[in-house]
């Protein structure tokens, strides 16, 4: 898993694009949205679209981008990102109910 959602960029992009799969967005905009670098992000843009995850369309002058409803693991990336960020929270949520449960504990 680390090895596809790699970076904190990819990571955020991937998980804001599979909760609204519908919607496409171009560069700035969604820098501005999941407040990542508009370089970086459109740098990432263009591997993922090479990877066959995202594809894009040209409306008048502007590039947007969207989820590749037909990749081939559409269904199983979307699992794997939105897990990342479900199991992050779990994982956080539990280190808080251990510490009260020691806190509780201390004499």
């Amino acid at each position: 898993m680390s090895i596809l959602l790699g970076t904190k960029l990819r990571k955020n992009l991937l998980v804001f694009s599979f909760s609204r799969p519908e919607e496409s967005y171009y560069v700035r905009e969604l820098s501005g949205l999941i407040r990542e670098d508009p370089g970086n992000l459109s740098r990432e843009l263009r591997k993922l679209e090479e990877e066959g995850i995202y594809s894009s369309t040209i409306r008048g002058n502007v590039k947007f981008y969207s989820l590749n409803r037909d990749y081939p693991l559409f269904r199983e990336l979307k699992k794997i990102a939105l897990n990342s960020v479900d199991g992050g929270k779990k994982a956080k949520a539990g280190a808080t109910i251990n510490k009260r449960r020691k806190s509780k504990n201390k004499p």
